[in-house]
């Protein structure tokens, strides 16, 4: 570890580790605001062009394991290790990735991307960062279209008929306490549209035939690191194949508000639909705008075993709830239930 090195010079890692929320301690040891983690260095040797510095990273953390058996890890350390050089999507560089044998614990060392900075799922994206991230996403779309040997990689999700119909069998079994929850906040369209798509989940995961391509699955803006004029895309624990419009229509009725959503959407699906021409795919603009609506779907899935599956938190509750709403009131407007009557 070298000091003219650009990725490891100590000041500046330090720095970086001061930005991310540790503090710097006696002897140049920083360790995390609140206690129960911190990151040690010891110089090894007497060289005299450069220093070499032992790191020893300590953390008290206990990650929910249910994710990591259910796959989600693994996709996501192997989404980097091994799909991001196959597109032109930005995401954050990978300096190392460690995935343990059984898939329930992992390491990712990632390239700090200050100043970017998440969006705000409470308060809905502004048009600009819409632009951005359907930008990108046609990147990751057109990369992966009609790439068979790259979405046969078994920690893919598959549109498969036996894993639609388990995701249906969920969705009705966390229906009620979800609506327990959340229900008293949703008009009556909402709710009976709600009812109606949990029992056709696995109707509409077959409604799709045509090409396929890679999605990110959870792409909404708190997935999303925004500056002015770029954005970066992280959280891949929910690869699938799908069609693209899946991640359009997900990001567009769940990270803009209603009232955006509805006066710009067929501008924002057009500018999808030709960055993506631009990327050497191209779709119809009647079948683009249908495929949206039957993306629109989507996030209910996400959204009710996302907020059964959690710990029940003030924000995540908050987040959730707006979630459902904005998705589920995205499928009356488009009318989406005549897709699975």
């Amino acid at each position: 570890m070298n000091k003219g090195t650009a990725q490891w010079n100590l000041p500046a890692q330090q720095n970086n580790l001061l930005a991310s929320g540790y503090r710097r301690t006696q002897g140049g040891r920083p360790a995390r605001r609140g206690g129960g983690a911190g990151v040690e260095h010891t110089v090894i040797g007497t060289g005299k062009m450069g220093d070499n510095l032992r790191l020893r990273l300590r953390l008290q953390y206990s990650a929910p394991c249910l994710a990591g058996m259910m796959g989600a890890y693994s996709k996501e350390v192997r989404f980097y290790t091994e799909l991001t050089q196959h597109s032109s999507m930005r995401t954050p560089n990978i300096y190392h990735a460690m995935l343990s044998e059984a898939g329930t614990e992992f390491i990712l060392l990632m390239e700090d991307l200050a100043p970017a900075e998440p969006g705000n799922q409470l308060d809905g994206e502004t048009l600009a960062h819409a632009k951005l991230a359907l930008t990108e996403a046609a990147k990751l779309h057109a990369s992966f279209h009609r790439k068979t040997s790259l979405l046969s990689a078994d920690f893919i999700t598959k549109p498969a008929p036996d894993a639609a119909a388990f995701g249906q069998e969920l969705l009705v079994q966390n229906w009620l306490g979800f609506i327990e929850r959340f229900g008293s906040r949703l008009n009556a369209q909402c709710l009976a549209f709600g009812e109606h798509y949990i029992h056709r989940h696995a109707q509409w995961v077959a409604s799709y035939r045509g090409e396929s391509t890679l999605i990110h699955g959870d792409f909404r803006a708190e997935n999303l690191l925004f500056t002015d004029s770029a954005v970066a895309t992280v959280d891949w624990q929910t690869l699938a194949e799908s069609f693209g419009l899946c991640d359009v229509a997900y990001f567009i009725g769940g990270s803009l508000t209603p009232d955006l959503r509805r006066t710009n959407e067929r501008d924002l699906v057009e500018h999808y639909r030709q960055a993506l021409a631009q990327h050497g795919v191209r779709l119809e603009t009647e079948d683009c705008w249908q495929q949206y609506r039957l993306g629109s779907m989507h996030g209910i899935m996400i959204t009710v075993l996302g907020a059964m599956f959690s710990a029940a938190e003030a924000r995540s509750d908050r987040m959730f709830l707006t979630m459902i709403q904005r998705h589920l009131q995205h499928c009356v407007d488009l009318e989406a239930a005549a897709l699975i009557p």
